[in-house]
């Protein structure tokens, strides 16, 4: 009774956490196989279980699944056709349960809370790390060996790394990475038409920027806005073309004005106390003197649509690669004369990473009562190529076929890809690729390359860090007013004197304890670099 009570209070302090997360809620559609994707050559450690023991399916046992957002129409057509295969090959049945994307977080806590699920859906982006320490989901670790061979034979441990919360195995990862890279889409239709350089660095950004500005005084240049101190980085978005500078392990740096290089992320410095912080700030207003916002910034409210209605050239806030190919397909129905590029900030700076294992993870819960069966559907689920073929994408030649080219077909509106939501069952060996894809998986080719090369390779250390402001959650709220207030005009370049405005910004963030916060910070973040082997 005592251990519900703390979820009980746990969730209530997680679910605003949750709702502001659900802006990163995943849309329903996906980019393809990334085929040149560096085969993973670490698989899961193995218990001492004997190698001949194995799981007692004699008995059937029924399970609930829930999973995010929706159902498909069909889904009972696909469910009980994936149900007669796992009574074949687990004595098994799933249920799968849909939150919808009405109330969904307080359905995905009740169903925490109820015990009514065997296994769930769960992610970084819905508060894994602290659900996961609150007691909600099932030990993993003793139970692969045994329950899911697949998982521990073929699994990269990497993955499964990511997803341990205070050195225990919690969640289950999908296998297919993701490049959700920060980056800069813009105009490329302009840049050759003005024969202007790539923007692939702050110079040539810049460049590329005034060159359209002298041959098209008319063009929008930059929708740039204020915003939220979203994670106590950056207070005006235009800050971000500063990741072309700097390797770090998350764009911006950590919070509170704290970075960490990527090749040693537990060394931490304070970069708003540095010379690097003025100078950049000097850099800003360079560019708002030179025009490339404009002087009503810190007011203007942010366009979603600008540059999709073309009134600005580029964005360098809030992109990714699937936003350029939703810009590329625009212009291609509304505008066939222009064109939208897009240039990851890590191709710059050489350090990209996919998207944290708990992007998309699969939990069992710690109610459930069939724990080990649950794990070895999963196995099956991620693993079984017919049965993930059947989840992902129905049933074949009434909900899909797969042309010459190896490229999925959608054949009904009543189940499509990827329509029972399970981004978390995503398997990099048998994802099939659709032929819209195809610009995304070159993207994906060329970053999954530079990833390769990182010091930690395909990993992205900060995704699957969960800071407890607990204690200081005065100081951090008071830090986040210091920045809307003194900070935003500095990186959007508004000051009369840069070092005099920097100087007033430090001893006012000073003033709200961000000393507090960032010595707090510091010490979480040490033993998070610490149980995951980051420095």
């Amino acid at each position: 009774m005592k251990k519900i009570k703390k979820l009980f209070s746990l969730l209530l302090i997680a679910s605003l956490v949750i709702s502001l997360a659900a802006c990163g809620k995943k849309d329903n559609t996906s980019g393809n196989k990334n085929e040149n994707t560096p085969t993973p050559t670490k698989t899961a450690e193995t218990t001492d279980t004997p190698a001949e023991a194995t799981p007692d399916i004699s008995k059937k046992v029924d399970l609930v699944f829930y999973v995010m957002g929706d159902a498909p129409k069909d889904e009972q057509v696909v469910e009980d056709a994936l149900n007669k295969l796992l009574l074949e090959k687990a004595n098994a049945t799933v249920d799968f349960q849909f939150s919808t994307w009405t109330d969904w977080t307080q359905k995905y806590n009740l169903e925490l809370t109820s015990g009514a699920a065997d296994l769930i859906y769960t992610a970084n982006w819905i508060n894994y790390a602290t659900l996961a320490n609150s007691g909600a989901f099932a030990e993993l670790d003793d139970l692969i060996a045994k329950d899911a061979p697949n998982i521990a034979k073929s699994m990269d441990t990497s993955l499964l790394d990511q997803c341990k919360v205070g050195g225990k195995l919690y969640a289950i990862p999908n296998t297919w990475p993701e490049y959700t890279v920060s980056g800069v889409s813009y105009r490329e239709d302009l840049r050759a038409k003005y024969d202007l350089p790539v923007p692939n660095s702050v110079e040539n950004l810049e460049a590329y920027l005034l060159g359209i500005k002298k041959n098209d005084p008319k063009q929008g240049l930059l929708s740039v806005t204020t915003g939220e101190s979203s994670g106590l980085q950056v207070a005006f978005d235009a800050a971000n073309i500063l990741n072309y500078k700097y390797p770090w392990v998350t764009p911006n740096g950590l919070p509170y004005g704290l970075a960490a290089n990527y090749d040693t992320p537990s060394t931490v410095y304070d970069y708003w106390n540095s010379d690097d912080f003025v100078n950049d700030m000097k850099l800003m207003k360079k560019f708002a003197d030179e025009g490339l916002w404009s002087r009503s910034a810190l007011s203007d409210t942010n366009d979603a649509d600008a540059y999709k209605n073309g009134t600005c050239a580029a964005v360098v806030a809030g992109q990714n690669p699937n936003k350029d190919i939703a810009a590329i397909t625009e212009y291609e129905k509304n505008h066939p004369d222009w064109k939208s590029a897009y240039i990851a900030y890590g191709e710059t700076t050489g350090v990209i990473f996919p998207a944290h294992a708990t992007q998309n993870a699969t939990s069992i819960l710690a109610s459930s009562k069939n724990q080990d069966r649950a794990l070895m559907v999963l196995d099956l689920l991620l693993y079984d190529k017919e049965v993930n073929d059947l989840v992902e994408y129905g049933i074949l030649g009434t909900h899909y076929e797969v042309d010459a080219n190896g490229n999925y077909k959608n054949l009904s509106e009543d189940y499509k890809y990827e329509n029972m939501n399970t981004w978390d069952l995503r398997n990099g060996d048998f994802k099939l690729p659709q032929e819209s894809d195809a610009i995304l998986n070159q993207m994906f080719t060329k970053y999954g390359e530079l990833a390769a090369k990182t010091k930690f390779p395909n990993v992205n250390i900060f995704g699957g860090f969960a800071e407890d402001y607990t204690a200081y959650e005065v100081e951090r709220s008071a830090v986040s007013d210091v920045m809307r207030q003194y900070l935003a005009p500095l990186q959007a370049g508004l000051v009369a004197d840069v070092d005099k405005a920097v100087a007033e910004f430090r001893n006012k963030v000073k003033d709200a304890g961000i000393e507090t916060c960032q010595e707090q910070f510091k010490t979480q973040w040490a033993a998070y670099c610490d149980e995951h082997g980051y420095k």
